[in-house]
């Protein structure tokens, strides 16, 4: 299968928003329709706004030069300087996606890979994710590890 992978802006909000919803409805689908309607207009806004700041970078798999089977995308942030004078710029990965008929195909990998060289070509110097069960063997094979220091949580509201 022809997978041709996209880094997409402001021009493919929809298309963001759509399977950002459809990740969602994936790993809950006891969720309300009308909750629904309103992460959906929130998830517009968040979209729109990180896209317009450049702290977002969308990512699509297309097959068939048309069809959208997957999608990933990039928030940046930056840390403050640590051990030389440069700002860290993280890339926190998230929307991390594959519909349903796509799966287990090696398809996500391929995606991890597009997502890590456009970050190394952004001069992103981190990547962090939160994994679902699912997603947690695909990740480990891209090279993403647990580290010693794990982070910390604290669930606020």
């Amino acid at each position: 299968m022809e997978i041709e992978f996209k880094k997409v802006g402001i021009e493919h909000l929809k298309i963001l928003v759509d399977l950002r919803l459809e990740f969602i409805k994936d790993i809950h689908p006891e969720i309300d329709p009308q909750l629904l309607e309103k992460i959906q207009r929130a998830t517009l806004i968040y979209f729109k706004d990180l896209l317009n700041n450049n702290s977002y970078i969308g990512f699509i798999g297309i097959i068939n030069k048309s069809e959208i089977i997957c999608t990933a995308g990039l928030l940046i942030y930056y840390l403050p300087p640590l051990n030389n004078e440069n700002y860290r710029k993280v890339g926190h990965v998230l929307n991390f996606y594959t519909k349903p008929a796509y799966r287990k195909k090696g398809i996500g990998l391929k995606l991890m890979n597009y997502l890590k060289d456009t970050a190394a070509n952004e001069k992103i110097n981190r990547l962090v994710l939160n994994s679902t069960k699912m997603g947690f063997s695909m990740y480990k094979k891209a090279g993403f590890i647990e580290p010693e220091d794990k982070a910390m949580l604290i669930e606020l509201c």
